[in-house]
């Protein structure tokens, strides 16, 4: 495994956490990141060791052809992309941003010889899901998964905490609902900081001991991880 990370959806709340944890990291000399536009990147990345951060502008629609040649053999990857259909307008673009382009990038990873690919989906991810959401989720995994790519893991958190505000009203409701239970939560479906899932994507990113193809980072592993 070289010495350099590439980022996919790095302007999401997870994705700013996952650049800024990568660019402090003393074994990492570059961090890859990926954007459809030019990014003030000392703005965008609040605490990153701004050194480090290689921003490539692509164009989303060639994203595979345009990245592919960008990603360097045996590095790690990450895709932190998500949005909310009423954000993408539709149930065909949220499918586009949430499952075309993650698999896209990862079929591009593939072909660039990764070493890792840390993908973030959702808790209840399901291809047979009676949720849109979380059934386009567990679709993201079933297709990345059949690339065989040497080693990819899928995160899935539950509520995440210290996004900005987005206009998922219904998440911010629950969790005002259920905050003050949330010490008592079981670790499974605890909400959890786009810190700790940063934290816990890389611990397990450069994790040598595990030797899995493919494997799913619970909720509550999250919580384990990052701890």
């Amino acid at each position: 495994m070289n010495d350099i990370a590439i980022v996919l959806g790095a302007t999401g709340a997870v994705g700013k956490q996952l650049v800024r944890q990568l660019s402090v990291r003393a074994d990492i000399s570059r961090v890859i990141v990926i954007s459809r536009r030019d990014l003030a990147l000392s703005d965008e990345f609040a605490g990153a060791d701004i050194a480090k951060l290689d921003l490539k502008v692509v164009d989303f629609q060639q994203l595979e052809q345009q990245v592919r040649s960008l990603i360097p053999a045996d590095s790690l990857a990450f895709i932190a992309l998500g949005t909310t259909q009423k954000q993408a307008g539709s149930q065909a673009a949220f499918r586009q941003i949430d499952h075309e382009l993650a698999v896209a990038f990862a079929r591009a990873c593939k072909s660039a010889a990764v070493a890792r690919l840390g993908v973030i989906t959702a808790v209840g991810a399901n291809v047979n899901s009676l949720s849109f959401y979380s059934r386009v989720k567990g679709e993201v995994e079933r297709d990345i998964q059949a690339l065989d790519l040497p080693s990819v893991f899928f995160a899935r958190p539950s509520l995440l905490l210290g996004r900005p505000d987005d206009g998922r009203f219904a998440e911010k409701l629950t969790y005002m609902v259920f905050r003050p239970l949330t010490p008592w939560l079981p670790k499974a479906i605890r909400p959890v900081s786009v810190q700790c899932v940063a934290a816990a994507m890389l611990n397990v990113a450069y994790d040598a001991d595990i030797d899995s193809a493919a494997f799913i980072l619970t909720n509550a592993q999250i919580h384990q991880r990052c701890s």
